[in-house]
């Protein structure tokens, strides 16, 4: 009888391993991949003149003047790794520490992307783009609304605590 039980105990212990593991998206599932979609859209756009993301992220240049500054070159890159890689991975295997990954990065990178804004707007006159171009500013936005879309998926984690290792 409590070789039964035991079998039955780590059973439910293998059980309840795998599910702390993962997070629940949720409905925010749709939104999530609307916005990694937005992104892989927003690296095809203009983000420095008419240097586009890709471009700007391998240093694009516009007649022979470079038009990307390195915030926004990291920027590009945080998007590229985690808004778009680490994001989709996350979001495809449910795994927790994945999305915590996920988080972190897109709000570090909605930082870089506040700086790159910046950063093309400080830039000297003869360098500087006419304004902040549409391709930036949608994949800023959508980097920012990514790492708030993933914060509650993250916090939303199941808190069962393991017992003591026998």
């Amino acid at each position: 009888m409590s070789d039964d039980l035991s079998d039955l105990r780590a059973e439910l212990a293998a059980i309840e391993k795998r599910v702390t593991r993962e997070v629940a998206v949720g409905r925010r599932g749709r939104a999530l991949a609307a916005m990694i979609a937005v992104l892989a859209v927003g690296l095809f756009l203009p983000h420095a003149g008419p240097v586009s993301g890709w471009a700007a992220l391998v240093g694009g240049t516009a007649s022979g003047q470079v038009l990307a500054p390195v915030p926004l070159r990291l920027f590009v890159l945080f998007v590229l790794v985690f808004g778009i890689v680490a994001s989709t991975v996350a979001l495809l295997t449910r795994r927790w520490i994945l999305a915590q990954t996920a988080v972190m990065g897109t709000a570090v990178g909605a930082v870089f992307g506040m700086l790159g804004l910046w950063s093309q707007q400080s830039l000297p006159p003869a360098l500087r783009p006419d304004g902040v171009e549409y391709g930036l500013l949608l994949t800023w936005l959508s980097m920012t609304a990514l790492s708030v879309l993933w914060i509650p998926v993250v916090a939303g984690r199941s808190n069962i605590m393991s017992g003591p290792p026998r």
